[in-house]
């Protein structure tokens, strides 16, 4: 798979420089430094390594381009070069369409055009499934789960019933969305289970990472916003609604009935009471732990939570004058 520099330049409509007929047979990152690809230089410092390495050709902002190679030009040169990797995305299951014979299917199910249902995968009553979706080898979905067009569900993730997911919905290996909520009520020193009877919604072009699981919720629904995305071995709890366009990276956990709100980061390892509230553009830092709700945009750290700055300035004082 090869395309020359200046066939990339006129599929994605860019200015370039340089010699257009080089071969381009991948893509790869600058510390890769491979050659016959492209890569993409960011800022400065960058493009002075990227002028000395054996990649043949970058995407640069337009006005740092990188001396001595050829250049596709981006105001945005990461964002362009994600574009532009999928030209060299491989095979992920041959030539993956159609209904595999060891699939179990529903007769009360409704399959979209052009949907790919896997080996071994089961589908329950009254499922339905947008066109051109991918269901990988091993998926279970159950009762009355609703999927949009263009979803892809890689293998071995469970969906339980009326789970409703959106368009352009992604889920890696390993995923449960719809389990039940940690619901139980004491009575007399023993532990009762709450029914959970509510469902989780995951909105166009949400992305669940390895291993994550997202619960239904007790009574209504659990939902995630349109365009978040989350890393793997995330858990995110009944009743949790999250605004659109998050970022909630691995090994968080979210407990129950908390609202994320809009463009909210939540950094590696972050955790949650329940029954908080987080404002719009909140990005918290890595081991935050979130025991308030935070009204006020802005950069939080620590345990219990404060502003970035001042938890920095508290750890230096703490450790002044040790060795």
């Amino acid at each position: 798979m090869a395309y020359s520099l200046a066939e990339i330049a006129r599929r994605f409509e860019l200015p370039m420089s340089g010699d257009g007929t080089l071969e381009i047979e991948g893509v790869c990152g600058l510390s890769d430094n491979l050659p016959r690809c492209l890569s993409f230089a960011s800022g400065a410092r960058h493009v002075q390594e990227a002028a000395s390495a054996r990649i043949s050709a970058f995407i640069s902002h337009p006005d740092h381009p990188v001396a001595g190679k050829a250049n596709l030009f981006h105001a945005e040169p990461e964002y362009m070069m994600a574009r532009i990797a999928s030209l060299f995305a491989r095979s992920q299951l041959g030539d993956a369409r159609g209904v595999h014979p060891s699939a179990i299917v529903s007769i009360s199910a409704a399959l979209g055009d052009d949907s790919y249902i896997g080996p071994n995968v089961v589908i329950g009553n009254q499922v339905k499934i947008g066109p051109r979706c991918k269901i990988f080898p091993n998926v279970v979905i159950m009762d009355r789960v609703e999927l949009g067009a263009d979803c892809v569900i890689y293998p071995n993730c469970t969906l339980r019933e009326d789970t409703l997911l959106g368009n352009r919905v992604i889920l890696q290996p390993g995923v449960s969305i719809g389990g039940d909520g940690f619901g139980f009520v004491s009575h007399d020193g023993q532990h009762f289970k709450i029914p959970q009877l509510g469902r989780v919604v995951l909105e166009d072009d949400v992305e669940i990472g390895a291993n994550s699981t997202v619960d239904r919720a007790r009574f209504s629904e659990t939902r995630i916003g349109r365009g978040t995305k989350v890393d793997n071995l995330v858990m995110l709890a009944h009743n949790v609604v999250t605004g659109e366009n998050c970022v909630i990276v691995s090994q968080v956990g979210v407990s129950g009935s908390t609202r994320l709100g809009n463009r909210v980061t939540l950094a590696g390892q972050v955790g949650t009471v329940g029954h908080v509230t987080v404002a719009d553009d909140v990005t918290v830092l890595g081991k935050g732990g979130i025991t308030k709700d935070i009204r006020e945009a802005g950069v939080y750290a620590g345990m219990p939570l404060k502003p970035a700055r001042l938890w920095r300035k508290a750890m230096a004082k703490l450790y002044a004058g040790l060795s």
